[in-house]
């Protein structure tokens, strides 16, 4: 996953520098994966890129038949729809992690400013 991608996409870590986003980003990243387990984002993306063409090439050739034209157009699309499916799913997944992650470290720092005070 390409993680420079997001840097300055979330509001919750815009404010930072570049390179904090770049730390903070790749933590979100290992977290989101170590969440999924068996999956990781490229199964992710290779599965919703598959169900796309299938589905789509599939219902295509069930309404209009088989042409070639029609089934690279299909697939042309698939491939398009599923990219966006794809990026949306990532950052749902990077952001949820990236919440988690900007909590614990709130926490944190309130535990240590509470010790601190005491």
């Amino acid at each position: 996953m390409n993680i420079k991608a997001y840097i300055d996409q979330f509001t919750e870590i815009s404010h930072l520098k570049r390179d904090q986003q770049f730390l903070l980003l790749e933590q979100a990243c290992n977290d989101a994966c170590s969440k999924l387990k068996f999956l990781n984002f490229s199964l992710i993306e290779f599965l919703i890129r598959a169900v796309f063409i299938g589905a789509l090439s599939g219902g295509s050739y069930l309404l209009f038949g088989y042409s070639a034209w029609l089934l690279v157009a299909t697939v042309f699309l698939s491939l398009l729809l599923s990219r966006v499916a794809v990026t949306e799913i990532n950052s749902y997944l990077l952001l949820k992690s990236l919440k988690d992650i900007l909590l614990k470290k709130a926490a944190i720092e309130a535990c240590v400013n509470q010790i601190k005070n005491n």
